[in-house]
């Protein structure tokens, strides 16, 4: 059993990587068999579908990244839960990079609607920094004049931009979002 499991891996692996240079539409089932070196028909094996295979990309990756930002929230300090959230997700996506640009691509968008699970998980990912601002303004940390919403997706647009044009050093990019988040722009 752990070799087929090691073999499925492979293929995931295989067309996480085609997938990220490439659009859906223009990565071949053949493609995927000849970069995971297996037999197409061993693709048809694991996955019904080039769509099957796609969704299990999605749904995997997601499950993944939902773990790591789920176990880390224990501190009683909202922003550091904050600190924590933003870090998680920065290395995160820095060490899933294949990934990260599958998620990021307009296949992927179009795919919400028969993926229902996959964008669920996404907006999984934005409620848990939203619920982590509200403790935040709740508790007196965050100003409550923002709309928790928008400071989200202020924060994974800071997150997400740069990892998306390059490789990034988390912590500097962490460093740069918290000091962002927490103390603006303005100088003095």
């Amino acid at each position: 059993m752990k070799r087929s499991n090691k073999k499925r891996d492979n293929i995931l692996k295989a067309a996480m990587e085609l997938f990220s240079k490439r659009p859906y539409h223009k990565v071949a089932m053949d493609d995927i068999a000849k970069r995971a070196k297996v037999a197409k028909g061993t693709l048809y094996y694991y996955f019904e579908s080039k769509e099957a295979l796609y969704a299990s990309l999605l749904h995997e990756g997601l499950d993944k990244m939902l773990l790591k930002l789920k176990e880390r929230f224990k501190e009683d300090d909202p922003l550091q839960n904050i600190r924590l959230f933003i870090s998680e997700l920065v290395s995160f996506f820095n060490e899933n990079r294949h990934f990260f640009m599958v998620l990021q691509t307009e296949e992927s968008k179009l795919f919400r609607k028969r993926l229902g699970h996959c964008y669920k998980k996404i907006c999984t990912v934005r409620d848990i920094l939203t619920s982590l601002i509200k403790e935040g303004m709740k508790r007196g940390y965050i100003r409550e004049d923002l709309e928790p919403s928008l400071v989200t997706e202020a924060v994974m647009g800071m997150i997400k931009g740069p990892v998306l044009h390059s490789r990034i050093d988390p912590r500097v990019h962490t460093a740069t979002v918290v000091s962002i988040l927490t103390e603006g722009i303005k100088k003095g």
